[in-house]
């Protein structure tokens, strides 16, 4: 059985942008996910020669009901107060999913949706996909069986991060 990934996204303005996944109901499914953070190093002697590098989140995903609001959240360039990307997977048993994985976006944007027409992503029927691009000011990360944590901010004193976006 695959791991199972899930979006819920709330926007400022918009409030809470629901797509057409069914468990749990209103969720945005996600079919595939790329994250770069990185930081610049000498060629050299690989030390660090900067503060760390935030690339964009970039996720694929159905085309569904919340297509327009992500659109139009783009288009307007609403903050995205709280966007929860997490992932499931069986338990050992098979009987059940365990929700084990958890990354949290504060203050997002949406840099970019780009509609993608491809087999590539694991789907019963051919639909129409898009990847979806957003930057953010906070990012926490959570590995949810041992609770262990951490996050990173570009507005939290001596913390610096510098912002590209993804061309994928």
């Amino acid at each position: 059985m695959p791991v199972m990934g899930f979006m819920e996204i709330t926007g400022e303005t918009q409030g809470k942008i629901e797509g057409s996944g069914e468990m749990p109901r209103g969720n945005i499914k996600i079919f595939g996910f790329e994250h770069i953070v990185e930081i610049p190093r000498s060629q050299n002697t690989g030390l660090p020669t900067g503060p760390r590098i935030h690339n964009d989140i970039v996720i694929v995903k159905e085309v569904d009901k919340s297509t327009p609001r992500l659109y139009k959240a783009l288009c307007e360039g609403e903050k995205l107060t709280r966007i929860e990307l997490s992932w499931n997977r069986p338990l050992k048993d098979l009987s059940e999913n365990e929700n084990y994985y958890l990354i949290s976006l504060r203050n997002a944007i949406i840099t970019r949706i780009q509609p993608v027409i491809s087999q590539e992503y694991p789907i019963k029927d051919y639909k129409i996909m898009e990847k979806i691009s957003f930057a953010y000011e906070k990012i926490i990360w959570t590995w949810k069986p041992d609770n262990i944590i951490h996050e990173d901010s570009w507005i939290e004193p001596n913390k610096i991060i510098v912002r590209k976006n993804s061309n994928s």
